[in-house]
């Protein structure tokens, strides 16, 4: 049974990994993702882990609390990081370009500081670039932005569909290899049980 969900796991986490990057590659453009689906994926990742903890209790109940406690652990922190949306393929310069044309399609005045964007109705938005690697995260500090966070995702993607300027494909080579890699290593296990019947 365990050997079935490991190998769903690399299924679904390369599967994903890999959309994401060729997708990117493929179209040659930004695109926004929900932190929701790079949460999930982790929370897969770690699921072995957490299960074989139940199985060692027996054996070793040390290190199989450890195993089990360590999971919820890495959840929320995995969790406050993930949080909001998560740009792949911008520059710094795209970036606040997008964002001033998601603005003004939204109809407002915002004011930009460092790592921050503040509306004038009181919403503040957390904005992270990673410029050297391609990425940028956005988050709701509160809950005007919050309320206002999906149209701000939905004019931005709007912006990255229609324009045409440089995309940086670092984040998604990336993600196809190590997505690619997860496929390989599933396809390599699959291989070895079919031969092992």
């Amino acid at each position: 049974m365990s050997i079935i969900i490991i190998l769903s796991i690399l299924g679904l986490a390369g599967a994903g990994m890999f959309f994401v990057g060729v997708r990117g590659l493929v179209a040659r453009r930004a695109y926004v993702y929900s932190g929701k689906w790079l949460f999930a994926i982790i929370a897969l990742c770690f699921l072995p882990q957490f299960m074989n903890g139940f199985k060692l209790l027996g054996a070793y109940p040390a290190a199989a609390l450890i195993n089990i406690l360590l999971y919820p652990f890495v959840l929320l922190v995995f969790w406050l990081v993930t949080k909001g949306y998560i740009c792949f393929g911008v520059s710094e310069e795209t970036v606040n370009e997008a964002l001033k044309s998601a603005f003004e399609k939204l109809g407002v005045k915002q004011e930009q500081s460092l790592g921050s964007v503040k509306l004038e109705d009181g919403s503040v938005f957390q904005i992270s670039i990673q410029d050297w690697i391609g990425t940028m995260q956005i988050k709701a500090k509160n809950s005007q932005a919050a309320a206002r966070l999906p149209a701000l995702v939905a004019a931005l993607s709007g912006h990255f569909a229609a324009s045409g300027g440089k995309v940086r494909s670092l984040p998604y080579w990336i993600y196809a290899v190590c997505g690619g890699m997860l496929l390989a290593t599933l396809l390599v296990l699959l291989g070895i049980a079919a031969g092992h019947r």
